[in-house]
């Protein structure tokens, strides 16, 4: 077990707080929390961030300790962005993050050095609780709420960077007198900007809150649950290996180099491939079929309104969408309720359509979906195995329908609306965007082979500072051309 946060176990003695009761569970998380969401420096927030990871005990657990890696290199890459934008002129932050990660694990006193420090920095930065009970209530906190928290903490230090980033930009036409002019409308633009975004984020900040609550589907941490799940059905749909499988090698051999694959095959890594390729295909046979759907419902609308009122509160909800946000750019006012409208209808519509859409297993879309699945996967392998494949077709509608619910639906009920990212054979493998068998220094040197589950999260282009992933790709690597001579 990892030690608990045992800084005030000690001798040294905290300042007075005024005293409030652990027990009383929702003055107190209230008071605790709005302190938190008031941190202004990154400081605050990096201590912070060793406090919370502090009351998680890694130690037994393989998950929780590769997550706590993780994150811990996540948090020094983000600072050390920070330091070359200006935002933060010490380095030291960085290796604080760094020799806390190393003594968590072989140095007790060295780890609760550290602790101190961070406590003490929380203290002067305005912690009027008692640090004790701080501590006992993050004790307390399940690994999710903990999960929210350092979330929050991640958000905070990307909005430092995004506005550092703006910053650095102003500096640098500041340094040309030609352009002072612009540099002053630019500053204003900022300062704008960052009021309308504090406004906005607060507003919408509310309006999730309320609606996503723990025990929502929609809560972002039981999405990423969900999606977790989905990845582990298809790899029990499309199994390749074994004895209850029978392979039909030339259709898969073709199909492993349609996706550009180079592995040799058939062989066992052949077959690993071929499982990744399968996922892939099942997933994009699925969107496929939905896209064709909602192109074409003309042709079920003889069979009655059920039939297609999934794609009409789509596109009644499209329009809506549309309508709120032409009328918020061209009707003068200052209310935040219009500025946040068209999201708002978004989240809750599709909300109701990640729970219910599509709900009935005799629907022509997931019937006429999961009789193709069957059809299209029979062409590269076949289960021999009786009970196996009794339980496919019903494998075969849980998959369908939480592929078209996740993607087609539940990706847009987040504050921004989420999309997927598939990516090629060949392309460089991003630790940032992308898990597998690999590790940080081997990353440099392979690239994708296959990728099997695609990245979900917010892309805007190649601008690394606007990319927000919320679940990793799953891929397979290679070794680089350049590298395979010496590998």
């Amino acid at each position: 077990m990892a030690e608990k946060n045992t800084y005030y176990q000690g001798s040294h003695k905290p300042k007075q707080h005024r005293g409030i009761k652990i027990h009383n569970y929702d003055h107190y998380d209230w008071k605790l929390f709005m302190w938190f969401g008031s941190l202004k420096k990154i400081e605050n927030l990096i201590h912070l961030f060793i406090i919370v990871w502090d009351a998680i005990p890694i130690e037994s657990d393989t998950n929780l300790s590769i997550e706590f890696n993780e994150e811990t290199s996540k948090m020094v890459e983000i600072i050390e962005e920070l330091n070359t934008l200006g935002a933060v002129d010490d380095l030291n932050f960085s290796k604080f993050i760094d020799d806390y990660r190393n003594h968590r694990y072989n140095n007790p006193s060295s780890k609760k050095r550290l602790l101190r420090i961070a406590w003490e920095s929380l203290e002067n930065s305005g912690l009027n609780l008692d640090p004790r009970n701080v501590a006992e209530q993050l004790d307390v906190c399940t690994n999710q709420q903990k999960l929210s928290l350092r979330q929050m903490i991640f958000s905070r230090m990307k909005s430092f960077n995004i506005l550092a980033t703006q910053m650095s930009k102003v500096y640098e036409i500041s340094k040309s007198k030609s352009l002072l002019k612009e540099n002053e409308n630019l500053k204003n633009q900022i300062l704008s900007l960052k009021k309308e975004n504090s406004q906005q984020q607060a507003a919408l900040g509310n309006i999730t809150n309320v609606s996503w609550n723990h025990d929502d589907p929609n809560n972002a941490s039981k999405l990423i649950s969900d999606i977790e799940e989905l990845q582990d059905l298809l790899s029990d749909f499309t199994m390749v290996q074994g004895g209850d499988y029978k392979i039909n090698d030339m259709t898969s051999g073709n199909l492993i180099k349609e996706y550009k694959c180079q592995v040799e095959y058939p062989s066992t890594k052949g077959r690993v491939v071929l499982g990744a390729v399968l996922q892939r295909y099942v997933i994009t046979t699925i969107l496929k079929e939905v896209e064709l759907y909602f192109k074409n419902t003309s042709s079920y609308e003889d069979r009655g309104i059920d039939m297609t009122l999934e794609c009409d509160l789509v596109n009644a909800t499209e329009r809506l969408i549309r309508y709120t946000e032409k009328f918020r750019d061209n009707r003068k006012g200052d209310d935040e309720l219009t500025k946040i409208t068209p999201g708002r209808i978004r989240q809750q519509s599709y909300s109701a359509l990640g729970c219910r859409g599509f709900s009935d297993d005799e629907h022509p879309l997931i019937k006429g979906t999961v009789e193709k699945l069957l059809n299209e996967l029979d062409k590269f392998r076949q289960v021999v195995d009786k009970e196996t494949n009794d339980e496919l077709h019903d494998q075969a509608i849980k998959i369908t329908r939480n592929v078209i619910n996740i993607f087609s639906f539940r990706l847009k009920t987040q504050a921004f609306e989420l999309k997927h990212q598939f990516f090629e054979a060949g392309h460089d493998v991003d630790v940032r965007l992308m898990q597998g068998s690999f590790g940080r220094d081997d990353s440099k040197r392979m690239e994708v082979e296959v990728c099997s589950f695609p990245c979900i999260g917010v892309f805007n282009g190649d601008d690394r500072s606007k990319q927000s992933v919320f679940t990793k790709a799953q891929i397979i690597t290679r070794p680089k051309r350049s590298n395979s001579g010496n590998q």
